[in-house]
Formats: C-alpha cells, structure tokens, sequence
C-alpha cells in the first residue's frame, strides 16, 4: 500500500470565542469512506510546531492556525481565524462561520502504520480502512463533513462547558442538551400559563 495522504472531514462543534472555534476534527466513527481513525494513535507532534488551518484543504487559503489534543476517542480542536482584512479568503470564512453556515473541518494525515482493512462479513469485500498509526498534516474548515457523528455543540453554552462537553461521549452530551431543552420547555410554559 501507498503512503497517501488520507482526507477526514468532521463537523464544527461551536466558537469558543469571538474568533476561536471549537472543533471535533475527527472520531472513531465509521465515516462515509468505511474507514475508522483510531484517536490514541494520532502523532501530533510535527503539526503542533506548524499549526496551519487551511480552506478546503488548499496551501493558497490559509486561514488560522489551531491547538490540537486528543481527548479519549476523539481529535478536538481549537482554530483561531487570521484578523479580519487578512484576505479575501480569510473574511469570507469569518462570513460563512458568523453566520453558522460553514461548520465542518478535515483533517489530512499520512499513514504511518499499515491500516487494518475492513471487510464487508457477506462477501470479504474491502469497505474501508482501519487508521492504526496516523501523522496530522493538516486541518481545514470544509463546507461537506464525511464523518457524521461529529457533533455540533451550541454557541450559547459557555466556554468552559462548551470544553467539557467536547470530553464526553456524545451520547451522554446529547442527554445533556435533551433535559437542557426540556428545562427550557418547562420554563418557557410556566411563565406563559401565568
């Protein structure tokens, strides 16, 4: 097998900040090409000393740079955009992600471990790769995701609890913002009956 450089989209979590956006960069989800990418074996090390952001994974379009860590099965996140008036690039992302248009990311890797292939049980095809030992090279904003268990968490929370819902596994965030939304519903129909 070729060393290539292998592509995953993941979806935008949230901005921690005025320009900062907290992301899952990517998971152990199946994702739509069949592949998994296990987290703990990511090697961050080389991109952390160059942290460059790109736009749809093009070296023309940078547009920030990000903080990475691995957090359990997970890749997060936090891209801070260049200053607005960098580029034109630049100010049409801010555009697009102000306005809760662009949500997505991407992470380009190159494999450092063979991968494990994935076989379909029916009839031993090859559906995807298992990622065992991957280099980050780097990570976009994207307009399309390929993995869709990345969860997009809500602007509205603070920072710190944005953070920790981001360690979490997302079946329990997604509990959490159900009893939020049904203590919002509860409040909301109190106050109107009075």
């Amino acid at each position: 097998m070729s060393f290539q450089v292998v592509i995953r989209e993941a979806a935008a979590t949230a901005l921690l900040q005025k320009d900062t956006l907290a992301m899952v960069a990517s998971d152990e989800t199946v994702d739509r090409y069949g592949d998994i990418i296990r987290a703990k074996h990511w090697d961050l090390a080389a991109y952390q000393k160059n942290p460059i952001v790109l736009f749809g994974h093009s070296s023309q379009n940078i547009i920030g740079t990000s903080e990475v860590r691995i957090a359990g099965k997970r890749l997060l996140a936090d891209i801070e955009l260049a200053a607005a008036g960098t580029s034109p690039i630049v100010d049409a992302v801010r555009s697009l992600v102000a306005q809760k248009i662009l949500k997505a990311s991407s992470v380009g890797f190159r494999p450092t471990v063979e991968p494990n292939v994935i076989r379909d049980e029916k009839n031993d095809r090859i559906t995807g790769y298992e990622y065992i030992g991957q280099e980050l090279l780097e990570l976009s904003l994207v307009a399309v995701p390929a993995n869709p268990a990345a969860v997009a968490m809500l602007k509205s929370f603070p920072t710190d609890v944005q953070r920790s819902l981001l360690t979490h596994d997302p079946a329990e965030v997604l509990a959490f913002v159900t009893r939020q939304r049904e203590r919002i519903a509860q409040l909301r129909t109190g106050v109107s009956g009075r």
